[in-house]
This record gives structure tokens, sequence and C-alpha cells, in this order.
């Protein structure tokens, strides 16, 4: 069974990083997508980012972490 884009039901090429959902090449986007942040020198946050991760437009991603405590 071949995967079926969310908007239009062609024939998937992609998959949003962010969400999951398949898309074809009309219906697919870009957006960066943060790998990792860490502290570097000086104590200045860095981030590794890919810039053209394939996305939905649909969804939205959080602009900032979200606190989750109680997985400690």
């Amino acid at each position: 069974m071949t995967a079926k884009c969310w908007v239009c039901d062609e024939s998937a090429q992609a998959t949003c990083r962010f969400c999951g959902r398949f898309l074809c090449k009309d219906h697919a986007s870009k957006h960066p997508y943060f790998l990792t942040v860490y502290v570097g020198e000086n104590k200045t946050p860095k981030a590794i980012v890919v810039a053209d991760a394939i996305w939905c437009g649909l969804c939205h991603p959080h602009p900032e972490p979200i606190p989750m405590p109680e997985i400690y």
C-alpha cells in the first residue's frame, strides 16, 4: 500500500518532520528544524539546525521548549 498525501490523496513523496503527515511534492513546505541546543564557549547557547526540513504547513511547531518536569 502506497502512502497518500494528507491534503490531496496523491502519492506521498515526503513526511513532515514535525508531525509525521505524508505529503506530495506540491504540498510539502520547508521549515528549520532544531536537532539540538547546547551551551558553547562563554556560556553562549548554540544550536544545530537543519535549514530546510520538510514541513506540512498544517501543524504548528512550538517556538520554545515545553517544560516537562514530570519525566524526572
